[in-house]
């Protein structure tokens, strides 16, 4: 009796279990679903639909900066009529769309959600929606440009209508009032109105659109008086009355960069539009702009993304409502209109030319309509494909990992900002010993393992690869290696803070040895000479140890590690000839001759963006390091520094990508080799 009541209570458990599971991962694993969005919704269906997404976006705005704003504003203009439903991207033979109204006529970037779209239809034909697209190529264009990452729940349907009539949008000419309502009737409240007015931030507009405010604002040739005078004097020497075409920028200065800087625009009467003045005129949207100006935009990144994932859900449909465009810039009955068309003059062809035609047919089918033949389909023609990594490794295994790591990881670096830099040098000092293989995260009951090294006893932000670890252990057991785990929470890490984003190939395996006597690590008392030979042992040149010591543009040191160098340099009580007699100065009111444990920040001024600055401030003779400093010694490494100072090519994302895809790839571990850890600071 006792074994059946038993038997009794398991199998209730087990349905109340299964009942709990289904639940937790519909809800909580979620925290952003609402209205038949949820961020896994593709996990099954498509589960490289985000990285495909990325890796099109990231193409198309890293060569033109510029479409991270427009798409940022389709998106937007797109869930303003009829919701986020990719209604702005349907073409009308009559010009009677969404995209023929005025106010979108100079929308541009339609190309980067098409190509998308088309990457998406080989691998997962008649799956993911355009509407979805669209609020995904927003969200990634603007991490291109260091703007801030915001979750993107998905499931949208696309709509089957499009019409110029609706297209009632806020207007640059309204005054708070009427903005307010605007936002209301999407079910937006006045914070999000004012947060989202901060995406102007990288906006551009026309003369066109300002002539009558800086030049008849009351019809009587005066300007709006609620402008800057000064700013207005500028604003005419750019835009001649007549002049309705030259772009002009939305925030001064600062056009480039997705800051809240915006903000201090509005408050300084800079505002470009009647709209953006128009902040002013509110008691909680002028507190809102106050407060970003005192606090230096504290809150605006995250303000921002709870505004964007509102935006998104803004009127959607989802379920059986609407469709899955085939392309977004036409329905399926379009679609299949046109189709028809084509196979009866096909049709027409092939009888006229008769086997010649057949023929013809048949080798299209085989070749270029093959998706087995497709250069997007083959797996070497992946740019993040290498050896015997690749980036969708885990497709079938744990289609969710990229997700839980980019959560886990994100949230913990956006509380302290500043596991960023240390993240990022523990996956350095990682790939540095025995290769990428996470051996720098086994620890050693008699303390002889490599983070019991002297140069790692300051690493830290173990418990955030623990803690993504545990996550991905809850979702896919076994599956995912410590190894790959640290390499994407070092990229999603530096992403927090705005860094550049690079592809993760993956398949690393975790080594099983640790060894403290093997930390050999780059000093940074080593010349030039040293240092390149310690990146040539690894297989990296002499471009990527100019390129990854940009890394230190967010590091900080300990005043221990420079003392010698501003105090007794050669044994005489000197200071280092080759640093700035300044800097050294500044340096030891920081560090006195007994401290050693105040951090020191290795990008004065900077070390909180990651940027190149850190160049400038070695060509400043203001490297921390002896290894900094040095980069000046050798023809490569200076003229790499003077092409990102003074002759301002910033190519230094860009390498910086490159050069980080190939420090993961660093004597890696595959296929049967090492294991995959249950617990990453243990072998099993």
């Amino acid at each position: 009796m006792a074994l059946k009541n038993l038997l009794a209570l398991v199998v209730l458990l087990g349905v109340v279990g299964v009942s709990f599971v289904k639940a937790y991962e519909n809800s909580e694993r979620n925290p952003y679903t609402k209205g038949g969005l949820y961020l896994g919704y593709y996990r099954s269906k498509c589960p490289q639909v985000e990285y495909i997404v990325r890796r099109v976006t990231y193409q198309y705005v890293s060569a033109n900066p510029t479409l991270a704003a427009a798409l940022l504003r389709m998106h937007f203009h797109d869930c303003f009529v009829r919701g986020c439903d990719g209604s702005i991207l349907i073409t009308s033979p009559n010009k009677d769309a969404e995209r023929d109204a005025p106010p979108n006529l100079s929308l541009k970037g339609f190309e980067v959600v098409n190509a998308v779209k088309s990457a998406i239809e080989i691998e997962c034909p008649g799956v993911v929606s355009c509407a979805d697209v669209l609020a995904l190529v927003a969200r990634d264009a603007v991490l291109v440009i260091r703007g801030p990452w915001w979750p993107v729940p998905l499931g949208r349907r696309d709509g089957r209508i499009s019409r110029l009539s609706e297209a009632n949008l806020p207007s640059p000419f309204s005054n708070v009032t009427t903005l307010k309502k605007n936002f209301s009737d999407k079910g937006l409240n006045t914070r999000d109105l004012v947060v989202l007015s901060g995406a102007h931030t990288i906006g551009v507009s026309s003369c066109g659109l300002i002539s009558r405010r800086i030049y008849n604002f009351t019809g009587r040739g005066d300007f709006d008086p609620s402008m800057d005078p000064n700013y207005v004097m500028q604003l005419k020497k750019r835009c001649q009355p007549t002049d309705v075409k030259t772009i002009v920028d939305m925030d001064p200065g600062s056009v480039d960069i997705f800051d809240s800087h915006y903000f201090d625009t509005v408050a300084d009467k800079k505002g470009l539009f009647i709209s953006d003045s128009a902040l002013l005129n509110d008691w909680e949207t002028k507190l809102y702009v106050q407060k970003q100006v005192f606090t230096h935009g504290a809150s605006f990144n995250r303000d921002f993304s709870e505004s964007m994932v509102k935006l998104g859900s803004v009127q959607i449909l989802t379920g059986y409502q609407g469709e899955i465009r085939n392309r977004c810039d036409l329905l399926n009955t379009q679609q299949r209109r046109e189709t028809t068309m084509a196979l009866k003059n096909l049709l027409a062809l092939v009888v006229l030319l008769g086997v010649v035609g057949v023929s013809f047919v048949k080798a299209y089918e085989n070749s270029e309509s093959s998706p087995e033949t497709s250069p997007e389909s083959s797996p070497e023609s992946s740019p993040g494909t290498m050896g015997n990594l690749y980036v969708d490794y885990y497709r079938d295994t744990c289609p969710e990992m990229e997700e839980i790591v980019r959560n886990v990881s994100m949230k913990m670096v956006a509380a302290n900002p500043t596991l960023a830099a240390a993240l990022l040098r523990m996956h350095f000092h990682d790939c540095f010993v025995r290769g990428c293989d996470g051996s720098i995260l086994i620890k050693s009951p008699n303390n002889d393992a490599e983070r019991d090294a002297v140069p790692n006893l300051s690493l830290r932000g173990y418990e955030v690869v623990e803690a993504v670890k545990s996550a991905l252990e809850i979702a896919c057991p076994g599956v995912v290696s410590c190894a790959d785990v640290l390499a994407l929470v070092a990229r999603d890490a530096v992403l927090v803070i705005r860094g550049p984003w690079w592809p993760v190939p993956l398949g690393r395996k975790d080594g099983r040895v640790s060894n403290i006597s093997e930390v050999n690590l780059p000093s940074p008392f080593a010349n030039v000479t040293t240092l390149k030979k310690n990146f040539a042992d690894k297989g990296l040149n002499t471009k990527d140890l100019v390129v990854l010591s940009g890394a230190h543009t967010i590091g900080v040191s300990s005043c221990g590690l420079i003392s010698s160098r501003i105090y007794n340099f050669t044994g005489k009580g000197d200071s280092d000839p080759a640093m700035d007699p300044d800097y050294v100065t500044e340096l030891k009111k920081r560090c006195p001759p007994t401290d050693f444990t105040t951090s020191v920040d290795m990008d004065p001024t900077s070390v909180d963006k990651f940027d190149s600055h850190y160049f400038n401030a070695v060509a400043e003779n203001k490297g921390l390091f002896t290894s900094d400093s040095t980069l000046l010694d050798d023809w490569y490494t200076n003229f790499y520094i003077q092409k990102l100072v003074k002759f301002n090519v910033n190519t230094f994302d860009g390498d910086f990508r490159d050069s980080m895809v190939k420090l993961g790839f660093v004597e890696i571990l595959t296929g049967n080799q090492g294991e995959i850890r249950n617990k990453c600071d243990r072998i099993n």
